[in-house]
């Protein structure tokens, strides 16, 4: 019988014939993977996404939404469960572990505060006066002194300078306190116009003398 069943089981081979002899489960069909039978999942059934909430949606909810909601009170100490209970006055000893030391009263790492230095800043001094050159009677600057104030500008800064423009007449003569006055605008134009700050220009005119200067006063 054996033989036979071999035989008619052709091409499958002895451990198929014997699994058709044998019967049971594993003479049955494997059973199909869970959800081989479950439809395509319908994706117009998806619903759709939320609109977006505006800032007044929001504003509406962190107004209904207080820190101090009276809805959430807050819960109460029970009195009978804290009955019988003291906080310890003193920290638990330590323990007594073989082969660790532990200091008895361990001193907490301080970092020491970092000296106070004084900060002293230095008062600038005085810088020596340049002499600005104007032509007898003239309140106009030449192309060599505009490039002489223009090349010291840059180290000026903002600091205080004093822009002063002379006459050439007498202290009496108004023309001439009107001429050094003239000349003292001028040379301020110069300075300001090389990036000095107009803020940072002091005028001063004097009718008695020659020219003008410009210096560094602080």
């Amino acid at each position: 019988m054996l033989g036979a069943a071999l035989g008619m089981s052709g091409c499958a081979g002895p451990v198929s014939a014997y699994h058709d002899i044998e019967g049971g489960a594993i003479a049955q069909n494997r059973q199909a993977p869970p959800g081989a039978d479950a439809p395509y999942p319908n994706l117009a059934s998806v619903p759709a996404a939320p609109a977006p909430v505006t800032p007044a949606q929001q504003a509406a909810l962190a107004a209904r939404l207080p820190i101090n909601s009276p809805q959430i009170p807050a819960t109460e100490v029970n009195p009978d469960a804290l009955a019988g209970l003291a906080l310890p006055s003193s920290p638990p000893p330590l323990p007594n572990v073989p082969g660790l030391y532990l200091p008895k009263n361990p001193t907490p790492n301080v970092i020491p505060a970092p000296p106070k230095t004084a900060v002293t800043v230095a008062k600038p001094v005085e810088s020596a006066p340049v002499s600005i050159a104007f032509a007898p009677g003239s309140a106009i600057l030449s192309p060599d002194m505009i490039n002489a104030l223009t090349a010291i500008a840059p180290g000026l800064g903002a600091s205080k300078v004093l822009a002063a423009g002379f006459g050439d007449g007498g202290a009496a003569d108004s023309q001439s306190l009107a001429l050094a006055l003239a000349r003292a605008r001028a040379i301020a134009d110069a300075l300001t116009a090389a990036g000095v700050p107009a803020s940072a220009i002091i005028l001063d005119a004097a009718a008695t003398g020659s020219g003008g200067f410009v210096q560094l006063v602080y």
